[in-house]
């Protein structure tokens, strides 16, 4: 790669980094945030759903931005205007504007992510293309001990709720910097203009929709399984703490491993591995009967979902030749319905049966369904490439 490849790689990864400053920190801000605005704890807790509604919102608009816009243009003054905001929000916000501020700068920092991943799709392929992409969740999962980290210490020592905000901004103004000095000329640019009702095929809606069940699994597992833990085993909610904490801490680690993997295999059979291990690992957290066993699975099951977002986009692109924005923004779309759903239609699952333990079955015959699915999109992909040439895997 030579030295703009290098730069315009930092691009999508630091933009990853950046949103899980906000996404990881959320749990750890709201006391000090309710404390400073003199409300409630589920008041302050609530605003941060316009935050990750602007996150939606910005990827319905970056499905038709990039028809209008270059984009190096609109990752410079999108993080411009997310440096701006970031800054109102910590200096001079009132209590009435935060849905406003949360909003648009979940916006912005969407249409980042989607222009980043364009330009990955426009730059490299196959195996380095799909190690990028996986490597985007190690960035994420990073992210989230880091500026996990750094917003307990700020909180510890009483500094403003948003202090580690300023961290994110920092990194906007690199990403800033990194833009502006690269060319955006894609490098696999075809002779002719691209057919976009071409691009879409039967594999790639399929994949998105396994996406979106998988990410409905996901996120249910995030909300039910602590509770899950803790009413089965009779524990306190430290157990249920260390669960969790287990969890990502694998994720962290498994997403490096899984980047380095996806520079070796196509990223379908890590795509196959991860949703297996999950499906596994939610089935054995219903039948054992040892906290200590429980908290091994932690490891299992964040392994299984340390890389498995992008792994997911990889493949899915791989249907196309050439991946338009569009196919792009509708994986991202899926992925996010899917994590919107989750905790509305869990939760009515626990409401019907009255009990926790049907979350984690319906998790378990949820992620049985996806790996059905992806036998399907299998299938198809073998198809695709066989009478496709060009396509990309």
């Amino acid at each position: 790669m030579n030295a703009n490849q290098y730069r315009l790689m930092f691009i999508p990864l630091l933009a990853t980094l950046i949103m899980g400053g906000f996404v990881t920190t959320v749990g750890l801000l709201t006391e000090p945030a309710a404390l400073k605005y003199g409300v409630e704890l589920t008041d302050i807790a609530s605003q941060f759903t316009w935050f990750t509604g602007g996150v939606f919102l910005g990827g319905i608009l970056a499905f038709f931005i990039f028809d209008y816009f270059a984009i190096k243009p609109v990752i410079l003054w999108s993080y411009v205007a997310a440096i701006g905001l970031i800054l109102w929000l910590h200096f001079s916000a009132q209590y009435f504007l935060l849905p406003f501020l949360l909003t648009t700068i979940g916006t912005l920092m969407a249409i980042v992510i989607c222009g980043g991943v364009t330009v990955i799709t426009q730059q490299w392929v196959a195996k380095k293309r799909q190690m990028i992409m996986v490597s985007q969740d190690a960035m994420f999962n990073g992210g989230g001990i880091v500026f996990s980290g750094a917003a307990t210490w700020f909180v510890i020592n009483q500094f403003e709720w948003t202090a580690v905000y300023l961290i994110v901004a920092g990194l906007i103004g690199i990403v800033v910097l990194l833009a502006a000095t690269s060319s955006f000329e894609p490098v696999l640019e075809s002779e002719e203009e691209v057919d976009v009702v071409g691009t879409w095929n039967a594999g790639i809606i399929l994949v998105g929709i396994s996406l979106l069940l998988f990410m409905m699994a996901k996120i249910s597992i995030f909300v039910w399984a602590p509770q899950f833990i803790q009413q089965t085993f009779g524990v306190g909610p430290e157990v249920g703490g260390q669960f969790m904490a287990n969890v990502f801490t694998a994720a962290f680690i498994g997403s490096l491993l899984g980047t380095w993997a996806a520079s070796k295999i196509d990223v379908k059979y890590l795509l196959y591995c991860f949703v297996v291990v999950s499906m596994l690992s939610v089935y054995a957290l219903t039948v054992v009967s040892s906290t200590s066993i429980v908290l091994l699975l932690a490891y299992g099951y964040g392994i299984s979902v340390s890389a498995t977002y992008n792994s997911y986009v990889a493949f899915g692109l791989s249907f196309v030749a050439q991946p338009s924005h569009k196919n792009v923004v509708y994986l991202q779309l899926m992925s996010g319905l899917g994590s919107t759903l989750a905790p509305f239609i869990s939760s009515q699952i626990v409401d019907m049966n009255d009990s926790i333990a049907s979350a984690m079955q319906f998790c378990f015959v949820t992620l049985f369904i996806v790996a059905i699915s992806l036998s399907v999109c299998h299938l198809l992909h073998n198809r695709v490439v066989g009478s496709q040439p060009n396509a990309l895997t």
